[in-house]
């Protein structure tokens, strides 16, 4: 019965340690290790309990078993924990054939077993060849000299978690082979058979360090399932002892229990199995596992988490309040790297004794090997590491905070900052599958950071655009209000200065009146043209003085009406009388298209002149030869002017721009460079104040103009 409870535990232990890694060589390989166990075992069970004609049978196999146990662990010893056998090719091989080769000699009767006496009330005899069986206990025992001189030899490079691990397998295997060699080796080979039956159950012990290893410190990466396994079984069974309890307090006291009462039982329990099961899985994740999660659930949450926020803040306490549920870690802290300073700010902090916001300085060697490479900093692992000396302020600091692991934050090149983990609740080591799920959690949170830091520069830089925006904007004012200052003062310069000249050239003009009137007496001919040529430059004077003046007014917003009845027939025709003289000149016939109806009306009377002289004179003085006509028309309480000219004519680009300040047609400005672009934009505004309407009509150039003008009549 020993040694069936005994196989039983092998074949557990096989059982989750292959199929919940079957991927990973080393798995299938201790897989394969655990059926060798299990079937020398049962060999020696069968060999036990068989009858004298297939005693031997079951003794050959009972020693042909132990061989795939040493050749196998052998092996295993290449590829623990790595998986890989590095220029070892042939050595599979050479393990492989030995193990044939010896084999053979176990199979074939007489070469290593001769017979087998049944004995009464004594074990059975195995009679060998004695040189063989030297040469068969020399194979074993080399096996696993070989196989516990290369786990030391790791052990010796190894540091950390995978130290711990080889302790425990060379520790459990070492126990267990040393006793068998002496119980199914060295005893019967000096004859002495009582206990040839205990090697095999001696393999517990090794069952033993092996499960140990895998709960405590992740051996083989099969301890999540294992740890889950015992948390289901151990509710369950906790059921089944609270309800057969139970059921037999109503026997007890009720008698039988009747079938309804049962399925009642039965439903109670099921319902109550999954609040239990979580009860269990608290319980032993906070006092002896810290690691009964899943990751896929853990990282599916966290990624939906860490969508929903841009703030840094939120998006650290979200990642440290999610391992810590997931590793039950005591401390968790994440900190931000900031280049310019070369320094790592504590962004988030809990458990750990420091404040928020510390600083941390960079060590450049840590993180040129591990951070800059994305490789999960182990401090335990460091120590024993060839960097060691050169760090050793740092990993100093980061024991004395209590800093396990260091997770980096990376996207790309760029460091974005760095995860700190302190010890866990239990006391526990982290295994292959938490440094997985951290390397996901850094990943997610260095691009959750990154994002949350480039948002939040956006922000700075739109505060530091607006602040930019708003002096730039305060200056622009202070500058706007002093360049109105100064128009002003140019306005009221304009105006003054136009007042000014105003006056001198009115006596002016009204002397050289006199002068061409023979006031003063008969001038020669010579005289006369010397002083008309005064007379209509000064003329010309007031006509500009007057669009200064009215430019400033305009300007100032002080440009008032002044209406007054008067005819608009005699005032145009005053105007022209004015401005025969120049016509003549240039032999250009002017003339009046005089209306039917009468035309008088109530407006600005100066104002008005000024817009019609100015639509005469410019007529004149870009006409060449033709005529000028000045039509005037009334219809629906309107008056309307047009100067109508045979003239230059005008671009139909130009006909829009012409009434704007300064503004002159392309070739006109060619033809007289006398102009100042200021007349059409003082008549326009007069025409305007007056509610009234001004434009131009051009056929093209060459082909004459007309500028019409209307207002009300009253």
């Amino acid at each position: 019965m020993l040694l069936i409870f005994t196989a039983l535990l092998n074949f557990v232990l096989g059982v989750f340690i292959f199929f919940h890694g079957q991927e990973k060589r080393i798995n299938k390989v201790y897989g394969w290790n655990i059926v060798a166990i299990i079937s020398w075992v049962l060999a020696m069970f069968l060999f036990r309990s068989a009858p004298q004609k297939i005693s031997l049978f079951w003794c050959i196999i009972l020693y042909i078993t132990p061989t795939f146990i040493a050749s196998n662990f052998l092996y295993f010893t290449y590829i623990f924990p790595t998986q890989k056998i590095k220029n070892l090719s042939w050595r599979p091989w050479a393990i492989f054939l030995s193990n044939i080769y010896i084999v053979f000699l176990v199979a074939v009767p007489g070469i290593l077993i001769q017979d087998v006496n049944v004995r009464s009330g004594l074990e059975k005899e195995i009679i060998f060849n004695l040189i063989t069986y030297i040469f068969y206990a020399f194979y074993i025992l080399t096996c696993f000299s070989l196989g516990f001189a290369r786990l030391f030899q790791k052990y010796l490079k190894a540091v950390g978690r995978e130290r711990v691990q080889i302790i425990y397998l060379l520790f459990g295997y070492a126990v267990a082979a040393n006793l068998a060699f002496i119980t199914n080796l060295i005893m019967p080979w000096l004859g002495n058979f009582s206990l040839n039956w205990l090697g095999q159950v001696f393999t517990v012990t090794m069952v033993g360090f092996i499960t140990y290893a895998i709960v405590a410190h992740s051996l083989m990466d099969v301890k999540m399932a294992l740890r889950r396994s015992f948390v289901y079984l151990g509710s369950l069974t906790s059921i089944f002892f609270v309800a057969v309890i139970i059921e037999y307090l109503v026997i007890l006291f009720f008698g039988n229990l009747p079938d309804w009462l049962n399925f009642i039982v039965l439903i109670i329990g099921i319902l109550i199995f999954p609040w239990l099961k979580e009860r269990y899985y608290h319980i032993a994740n906070k006092y002896f596992f810290s690691s009964l999660y899943d990751s896929q659930d853990v990282l599916s949450d966290l990624s939906d988490n860490l969508r929903s926020s841009l703030d840094t803040k939120i998006i650290c306490n979200l990642v440290s309040k999610t391992l810590i549920n997931a590793f039950h870690s005591k401390a968790v802290g994440v900190l931000i790297f900031n280049e310019k300073e070369n320094k790592y700010f504590v962004e988030c902090n809990r458990g750990f004794q420091i404040r928020e916001q510390a600083k941390f300085s960079n060590d450049k060697l840590l993180q040129s090997e591990f951070a800059r490479q994305n490789k999960i900093m182990i401090i335990d692992e460091i120590r024993n590491n060839s960097i060691y000396n050169k760090s050793k302020a740092t990993i100093g600091l980061l024991d004395s905070l209590g800093v396990e692991i260091l997770a980096p934050l990376n996207i790309k090149n760029e460091m974005i900052g760095l995860i700190a983990l302190g010890i866990k609740e239990s006391g526990d080591m982290y295994n292959s599958e938490d440094l997985r799920v951290l390397k996901v959690v850094g990943a997610q949170t260095a691009v959750a950071l990154k994002n949350s830091l480039l948002y939040k520069e956006s922000l700075l830089f739109s505060e530091r655009l607006k602040k930019e925006v708003d002096k730039a904007t305060y200056n622009l004012r202070i500058a706007n209000q002093h360049l109105k200052e100064l128009d002003r003062a140019k306005t009221e310069f304009v105006s003054i200065t136009s007042h000014q000249l105003r006056t001198p050239l009115t006596g002016i003009k009204g002397y050289l009146s006199m002068f061409l009137e023979g006031d003063f007496g008969s001038l020669k001919p010579e005289q006369k043209k010397v002083i008309t040529d005064i007379f209509n430059n000064s003329n010309r004077l007031v006509r500009l003085i007057n669009i200064f003046l009215n430019v400033s007014r305009i300007e100032s917003g002080r440009l008032k009406l002044q209406k007054s009845e008067f005819n608009l027939f005699n005032l145009v025709d005053e105007i022209v009388h004015e401005l025969k003289i120049e016509a003549d000149k240039k032999k250009i016939k002017l003339e009046i298209v005089k209306p039917e109806n009468n035309l008088d009306i109530s407006a600005d009377r100066d104002k008005i002149a000024d817009v019609i002289l100015n639509l005469v004179d410019n007529a004149i003085k870009y006409t060449e030869s033709g005529k000028i006509e000045i039509i005037l028309t009334s219809d629906n309480g309107k008056v309307r002017v047009a100067v109508k000219d045979t003239g230059v004519g005008i671009d139909p680009r130009d006909g829009k721009e012409l009434f704007n300040k300064f503004v002159r047609g392309r070739k006109i400005a060619q033809i007289n460079t006398s102009g100042t672009g200021l007349g059409l934009f003082v008549a326009k505004k007069i025409i305007e104040l007056h509610k009234g309407r001004i434009w131009v009509e051009s056929y093209g150039q060459g082909k004459g103009s007309q500028f019409i003008f209307e207002i009300p009549v009253k």
